[in-house]
């Protein structure tokens, strides 16, 4: 990845940095009137790896990659007045904007999600849905579920969440990378993931143990861990995909500030981990 610094020369119209940048690149766009530069070159594996830069009127910005995939071979990138236009080989072309492009869409990690890659396609064609930054309200009105309740968009995350009451717990629902039309396609799915969350939480810390056990542990310690993981928060995936965030109550697992993620296929199968911060 290039420093910001390499990008903001070359908004800048500074010529070492667009050659810099033009190195090895299959496309790029320097768009002054998007404050934004859009970068793709070839990745490993006949991939294909993307940086957008994004640089602010004061000096600074941020740097982001943004996931291609190996379907969406992008020969040219060009820009209007508020979007970006990446055009594929094939002809199909994306028209979203600098903050669109920039948002990581969740997924199940490759090596564990044989749909990864059609996945991947849907989502980079869908960026022109995802609410984009201070989005008009009419684009983005709340959701309504007879279980789940009134579930509004939060600007703050650009995403929708609630808080809904399972039982005794109150979990935190989030739906990543979904617009209204994707949030309302997934009630039905989420309403019975919730419905039936006890069993389904339950095998996400059986396999958070097994991730993390060698074997030789003891009965009472595997006890211990199942027993003091609580669930607070379920994010869905546009794929139908999910993952459930775990509290660790001991304190004894988790270095302060850090929990365990269980992630799970759409049929409910635990598939992989990882540890959020």
């Amino acid at each position: 990845m290039f420093d910001l610094d390499v990008f903001a020369g070359a908004l800048r119209g500074d010529g070492a940095s667009l050659e810099t940048l033009r190195q090895g690149a299959h496309a790029l766009c320097v768009a002054e009137e998007l404050s934004s530069v859009f970068r793709v070159a070839a990745g490993p594996d006949g991939g294909q790896e993307a940086e957008l830069a994004q640089i602010g009127s004061s000096g600074g910005g941020s740097v982001s990659l943004v996931s291609l995939p190996r379907s969406f071979r992008v020969e040219h990138i060009g820009h209007d007045a508020r979007h970006f236009v990446v055009r594929a080989t094939d002809g199909r072309t994306v028209r979203a904007t600098p903050w669109q492009f920039s948002s990581h869409v969740k997924l199940l990690f490759a090596e564990c999600n044989p749909l990864y890659e059609a996945q991947l396609d849907e989502a980079f064609t869908a960026t022109p849905l995802l609410p984009d930054r201070n989005p008009e309200p009419e684009r983005t009105p709340p959701v309504s579920d007879p279980v789940l309740g009134t579930i509004p968009f939060d600007e703050s995350t650009s995403e929708y969440s609630a808080t809904v009451t399972v039982g005794d717990l109150s979990l935190w629902l989030s739906f990543d990378g979904a617009d209204v039309d994707r949030v309302t396609e997934l009630l039905p799915r989420t309403r019975d993931l919730v419905t039936d969350f006890a069993s389904i939480e339950r095998a996400g810390r059986e396999f958070l143990w097994k991730e993390g056990a060698d074997g030789t542990e003891s009965p009472e310690l595997r006890e211990h861990y199942l027993g003091s993981l609580e669930p607070n928060g379920l994010v869905m995936y546009r794929t139908g995909d999910f993952e459930i965030h775990f509290d660790d109550t001991s304190g004894d697992y988790y270095v302060e500030g850090y929990w365990p993620v269980a992630c799970f296929r759409a049929d409910r199968t635990p598939v992989s981990s990882f540890v959020e911060a």
